[in-house]
């Protein structure tokens, strides 16, 4: 084998490297969830705007109604 110091310093980076990939791995998980989470967000808004427009509608059916009478 070689020297020693160049096997030490190639453990080393094979030890970094290693941590790089767990990293690199970690954030691509994370951005997964977050895209998840995002898109989750986006849905149930879209879901509690019709929900609030449908209500605005009653109130201001009601209101005519009311002016109606």
């Amino acid at each position: 084998m070689g020297p020693p110091v160049l096997e030490s310093e190639i453990a080393a980076l094979e030890e970094r490297i290693q941590r790089l990939l767990a990293a690199y791995q970690q954030v691509r998980l994370e951005r997964r969830r977050a895209l998840q989470e995002r898109d989750r967000l986006l849905t149930l808004n879209t879901e509690l705007r019709k929900r609030i427009e449908g209500v605005i509608t009653r109130i201001k059916t009601m209101e005519q109604s009311e002016q109606a009478e």
